[in-house]
């Protein structure tokens, strides 16, 4: 396994416990709206799955599609929280890890372009 791609799954499975830890702390605290506590967990869960499978160094694109709607879910309900919900304290964090899945989907797709894999000879 390379480096990098090591490094992305690692990344991608710390981001998803993060992801379910939060989910629980939404849960428990009672947030209102329970379509985002339940996409988060969801989220989470997919992401620690997704980089603990094998199928993480050998289908790279399937983990940036996935970052990049967790990406997208995460931005989006954290200005539904600021805005609707009026919970700053959540949308403030919803966007920071917004903004995390992010830069994990930068280096995913930075890795699937110019990571040197053993089935393909060149980017």
């Amino acid at each position: 396994m390379f480096a990098c791609k090591k490094i992305l799954c690692i990344g991608s499975i710390i981001l998803g416990l993060i992801l379910i830890g939060l989910g629980v702390f939404l849960l428990a605290s009672g947030f209102a709206i329970e379509t985002i506590t339940i996409g988060v967990i969801v989220g989470g869960i997919l992401l620690l799955i997704s980089g603990c499978i094998k199928k993480c160094t050998n289908i790279p694109g399937l983990l940036c599609i996935l970052l990049t709607l967790v990406t997208l879910f995460l931005i989006i309900s954290g200005i539904l929280a600021i805005i609707f919900v009026g919970a700053l304290f959540e949308g403030l964090i919803l966007i920071g890890l917004g903004v995390l899945a992010a830069l994990l989907t930068a280096i995913c797709l930075i890795n699937r372009c110019c990571c040197r894999d053993v089935y393909r000879a060149e980017c």
